[in-house]
């Protein structure tokens, strides 16, 4: 390692031609004149992400209205929301209570005092 570092400390690798930075500033300033002022985009270039949002609006909409009912069969889907509507019908049923139920407070304290335990009572209020 020290014998690489002595023999590249005595020699520069990098090297630069003789009048180098005497004419750089006039070739820096020749590119730029040359390339002069950017030019304006016009209305396609500043239109273009819009038409391209626009033209996939409009590919999303054809697909729903036209491809979209063609890939799907009507009557699986018709079987599917009659299946669905029996099986809310279903469960409504279940849900009804009778209008007509309107117990006193002793019949509840009854009932609950047939079916429950004591105990859950007296620790119910501990709750």
């Amino acid at each position: 390692m020290d014998n690489l570092d002595e023999k590249y400390r005595s020699k520069n690798p990098f090297s630069v031609p003789d009048g180098y930075f005497d004419s750089l500033e006039e070739r820096v300033m020749e590119r730029v004149k040359e390339t002069g002022k950017p030019k304006r985009a016009g209305a396609l270039q500043m239109l273009k992400p819009y038409l391209g949002l626009a033209g996939l609006f409009v590919f999303a909409m054809l697909f729903v209205q036209f491809l979209l009912p063609r890939l799907v069969d009507d009557n699986e889907m018709l079987a599917k929301k009659t299946e669905q509507k029996a099986s809310a019908a279903q469960e409504e049923d279940e849900y009804i209570f009778d209008t007509d139920f309107d117990p006193s407070r002793e019949e509840i304290i009854e009932y609950l005092s047939q079916e429950s335990d004591v105990a859950d009572f007296l620790f119910a209020e501990r709750r």
